[in-house]
């Protein structure tokens, strides 16, 4: 029986140590081993186990110091150490020292891995030395385990939230990279239409690539949009008929300046076309055929050639499944990198591609587009022999219509400039212009004729360093080298001049660049460059360099 104390009316109550039996076997799923230990002693007396009811054998018949020891067996391999020297006699007075309670938490393994906590309790002293010690050993498994989640899904938002972030600033600088062609094409051709505004042609061959331009940007603006939406679910299909020739031929005329500018030659195929109206979403399918197209003139090289087309296979008589394919005969792709192709920002990493621009996030938009207009892609590629791409989805067919498609004018030109008057200031020095780019060369030249200079332009640097080479000596005075030059970039090309004879080594060059970021580093000093302009040319800056250097 246990303990029984009477009350004030004589009745009989439970003792106060038969309630503390009582609250302490409630709590035994909790608290599985309480022990005294004498500190002074080495020894030690178990008040309360729960350990042994569920097979675990504490170790009774030894000293503290030695139960320390061999409760190692039933700790994890990797808190071992830690928790034997935690409650080693010596390290135990240092910490009760500074605090009465010193606790620990680690692993034991008992079948399964489970978190238990050790909380030692001073409960008497002896000149200010702890000496005896209650031990509470208890599980704290559900209550760990749940506190690591919700540590863990902390964490895990916080790397989702840096990593958005990251990848939204990437996302920015890639975009920023990609809008330096179109807007310096736009600001060329705005220039150059200025100068020879009495002349109709020029001026409306301008126009026209002031309006591909223009549309490029307006396609990147509408990717960027586009690309959010879909990751927030909020994307709706917006069906329409369209001509699948149309659709193809518009999305070529967008890349035109790309290609020209790497000297691409294109083939398209649609023998195998049927029916020449479909319904479908006519901006989605666009931009994944503009990703398609980029992607490839990106990774092919100088005067590579790329195929592409539609290969139609009816259904029915209502519906057929039409594949679009594109295929270069450009690097290729590594097996490694077909595995991480999809993802956002991936880049093949390969000497041959080191100059290749872009935002990398052009074969994951592709992706999302086709899931979202339930179609399929198939990626056929080898390192060195190219890439083909092929999005197939079912269309329906549309009805013949001889209406043409309007075609949306996105910009009013209306409001462009008059050309300034500008008067000859040189007399017929020579210069040599490097840029593979026609229209930035074009201004160039135009800018520096116009004052009395002879120019002869480079359109890479191989053919830099032999017009150099067969010129005569000192017969260039300046020399205007672009730094983003395919496949020998503007220290290449002038490091080449430098080596050839003793006016090479001391001819002016003038970098041009359209990258001007704080952390775009420059090395132009090494190379007797004078002096680096940002692209599109400024006519005042460039005459101020020119005539500061001649």
């Amino acid at each position: 029986m246990g303990d029984f104390e009477m009350d004030k009316n004589g009745d009989f109550k439970e003792s106060s140590k038969d309630k503390l039996n009582r609250a302490i076997a409630s709590m035994c799923d909790e608290w599985l081993l309480i022990e005294e230990i004498d500190l002074e002693a080495d020894t030690f007396e178990i008040l309360h186990d729960n350990l042994q009811k569920q097979g675990i054998p504490v170790p009774r018949n030894c000293s503290y110091s030695q139960q320390n020891f061999e409760m190692q067996e039933l700790v994890a391999p990797e808190y071992q150490e830690y928790r034997y020297n935690f409650g080693v006699r010596d390290n135990l007075r240092k910490l009760l020292k500074q605090s009465d309670t010193a606790e620990c938490e680690y692993i034991v393994c008992t079948g399964e891995n489970v978190w238990r906590r050790d909380v030692f309790r001073v409960v008497e002293w002896k000149e200010e030395e702890p000496k005896i010690l209650n031990w509470f050993h208890m599980n704290i498994d559900s209550k760990k385990s749940a506190e690591l989640k919700q540590r863990q899904a902390i964490r895990d938002a916080y790397l989702q939230s840096e990593q958005a972030y990251a990848i939204k600033n990437m996302y920015l600088k890639r975009l920023n990279e990609e809008l330096q062609m179109p807007i310096n094409m736009i600001v060329g051709n705005a220039s150059v239409a200025r100068t020879f505004v009495t002349n109709p042609e020029r001026v409306t061959a301008c126009i026209e690539e002031i309006s591909l331009s223009a549309k490029a940007i307006f396609r990147m603006v509408r990717q960027m949009i586009n690309t959010d939406a879909i990751q927030q679910g909020t994307t709706l299909l917006q069906m329409q008929q369209t001509s699948v020739e149309n659709l193809w031929r518009n999305t070529l005329d967008i890349v035109k300046p790309s290609m020209r500018l790497r000297r691409h030659t294109m083939h398209l195929d649609m023998a195998q076309l049927y029916h020449r109206n479909v319904i479908g979403d006519v901006e989605k399918m666009q931009q994944i055929l503009l990703n398609l197209l980029q992607n490839a003139i990106d990774y092919t090289p100088y005067q590579g050639e790329i195929f592409c087309g539609i290969k139609e296979k009816p259904m029915d008589e209502t519906t057929g499944y039409f594949e679009f394919y594109v295929q270069d005969n450009g690097v290729g792709m590594s097996e490694e990198f077909r595995k991480i192709m999809f993802e956002p920002f991936a880049r093949e990493h390969s000497d041959r591609i080191e100059r290749v621009e872009g935002s990398g996030l052009g074969l994951m938009i592709v992706q999302n587009l086709v899931r979202l207009l339930d179609g399929e892609i198939e990626v056929e590629t080898k390192t060195g022999h190219g890439t083909k791409i092929t999005v197939g989805m079912k269309l329906r067919y549309g009805t013949e219509s001889k209406d043409a498609a309007e075609e949306i004018q996105y910009f009013d030109w209306s409001d462009w400039e008059s050309a300034r008057e500008r008067k000859s200031m040189f007399s017929g020095q020579h210069v040599l212009v490097v840029d593979d780019n026609d229209i930035t060369a074009s201004i160039e030249e135009q800018i520096l004729t116009e004052r009395g200079l002879v120019v002869d332009r480079a359109i890479n640097g191989e053919d830099a360093i032999c017009m150099f080479e067969r010129s005569p000596a000192h017969y260039y005075d300046l020399i205007l080298m672009d730094m983003g030059l395919p496949f020998m970039d503007g220290y290449a090309t002038t490091m080449g001049i430098r080596q050839l004879r003793e006016d090479g080594r001391t001819v002016p060059v003038i970098a041009l660049s359209s990258r001007l970021y704080a952390d775009d580093e420059f090395h132009g000093e090494e190379y007797g460059m004078k002096a680096r302009l940002q692209k599109p040319v400024s006519a005042r800056k460039l005459m101020e360099a020119v005539r500061e250097y001649i």
